[in-house]
């Protein structure tokens, strides 16, 4: 397996999703404290529906694509054409959707004004922007599909920025932050004309289990928006500004390891379309020993002191949202350890028991919802979140051969750095906390380095082969 490849891939995503990921999740804070929690909770009902409904844009085509374009004497041209088609079809119908969905859920005019500016564009966008990110990373060209991302988040912190400086009404922020969507949709398919013609042919394949891709797509995209919007019928738009505000670092912590999964991800359908099992469980653990150690070292510095993080980047009145961060950054570590295991599944054509725990999943993540948020508001949002990503651990590996050893290889070195370097945090001074927590992310990582010689073994492998890369251009 060609594993320098990937973590080139992986390193290409990374660096380009990492900034654009930081510079969005700090302009949404940034936004919260200028508008309070009351104003931010709207804004985040907005941003829940506005994800929900331009993931159906995609429900799971994106998959199935991915899926015919990695199998021998794959005609590119054929399956982006039918790729975008699809999807036009598929974005008429969110829109038909969203449009029910909003009439008869809010009666707010104001609520409703800021939803419908910003869903109506982002499905827009999402629609043609899908086009161009899976395009490209089926020809494994991850910098040119990192590329789009970033156009689409710099557009969206630029408009979210330009609101607080020149102090626009939400009203005005929620147009500039929409049209960020459709600018980036535009650049999409500009780019992938560059490349590509997307205009002949029709490949019917794409539509084989689509149904079953579907119903995961849409489940993985609305488990992380429930909490907003069940909490806005169970509990306060106050709790929601909270439980949003504390969600949005771990949801944007948790896009790194996802971005890293991303590079795996035609290799992987690769060996499961050629029934190579034991190439295919070799890189799904490398994967699982990537993803958690990643998910794990940038969760530590918001386990260890949340308070820090969320006094400083909202001030004293949002320290209510301290404990909940704390809880919810063990939210990206059982992600980053459920992703992967959700991939060998998908990869090895075993899609619908993927389905089937997604379901259960989706089930569990609404009661807790609706009877841990209603009983105790902010804290039992965040324990619904957690409660949710367990069932789904339990129910993966459920369907995983031998899944007990297949984890303890993956994580074990993983989880036995995490749990010395809390220890460890817990008898340092708590004077100048930053250069503490920094000291023992960087503890973490070192340990993981040292004991897990796979890991240390491939980075220093791409390193070394970054350097030759280097020394060759220069000369």
């Amino acid at each position: 397996m060609n594993i320098m490849k990937i973590i080139k891939n992986a390193s290409y995503l990374f660096a380009g999703n990492i900034g654009v990921r930081l510079i969005t999740a700090i302009s949404t804070i940034l936004l919260a404290r200028y508008i309070g929690p009351k104003e931010y909770g709207v804004f985040s009902i907005a941003i829940a529906l506005s994800t929900i409904t331009g993931y159906f844009t995609d429900a799971g085509l994106s998959n199935t694509f991915m899926r015919e374009v990695t199998k021998k004497h794959a005609v590119l041209s054929e399956l982006i054409s039918s790729y975008l088609r699809v999807r036009i079809v598929f974005g008429v119908f969110a829109s038909i959707v969203a449009y029910v969905f909003i009439t008869l859920s809010y009666d707010d005019p104001y609520l409703v004004t800021i939803v419908n500016w910003i869903v109506y564009p982002t499905i827009i966008g999402m629609t043609f922007m899908g086009v161009g990110i899976s395009f490209f990373q089926a020809k494994e060209k991850m910098g040119l599909s990192s590329l789009i991302t970033v156009v689409q988040g710099i557009g969206s912190a630029s408009a979210l920025f330009l609101g607080m400086a020149f102090d626009w009404p939400l009203t005005i922020v929620s147009k500039a932050y929409g049209s960020s969507f459709i600018v980036a949709g535009i650049f999409a398919i500009c780019l992938v004309l560059k490349h590509s013609p997307i205009h002949k042919g029709w490949n019917k394949s794409l539509l084989d289990q689509l149904f079953v891709f579907t119903v995961n797509g849409i489940i993985i995209m609305m488990l992380p928006q429930l909490g907003p919007i069940i909490l806005e019928k169970v509990s306060t738009l106050t709790a929601v500004g909270y439980f949003s505000t504390a969600y949005k670092i771990p949801a944007v912590l948790y896009q790194i390891p996802g971005v890293i999964a991303t590079a795996f991800y035609p290799r992987l359908f690769s060996y499961g379309n050629e029934l190579d099992y034991v190439n295919h469980r070799g890189l799904s653990n490398i994967e699982l020993k990537l993803m958690s150690f990643i998910g794990i070292g940038i969760s530590i510095p918001f386990i260890v002191n949340p308070q820090f993080w969320i006094v400083t980047l909202l001030g004293d009145e949002w320290k209510r949202a301290s404990d909940a961060l704390a809880i919810l950054s063990f939210m990206v570590i059982l992600q980053s350890i459920n992703y992967p295991l959700a991939d060998y599944l998908t990869t090895r054509g075993q899609q619908s028991k993927r389905t089937l725990v997604m379901i259960i999943g989706l089930v569990v993540s609404i009661t807790s919802y609706i009877l841990l948020g209603k009983n105790f508001g902010l804290m039992g949002g965040a324990f619904s979140a957690i409660l949710t990503e367990v069932t789904l651990l339990l129910g993966y590996s459920l369907f995983i051969k031998n899944s007990l050893s297949f984890l303890l290889k993956g994580i074990k070195y993983n989880i036995i750095s995490f749990v010395v370097s809390l220890v460890l945090y817990q008898f340092l001074p708590n004077s100048y906390p930053i250069v503490f927590i920094i000291a023992v992310s960087l503890f973490y990582g070192l340990m993981v380095l040292l004991l897990d010689r796979e890991i240390f073994n491939n980075l220093k492998g791409f390193i070394n082969s970054k350097r030759k890369a280097s020394s060759s251009i220069s000369t």
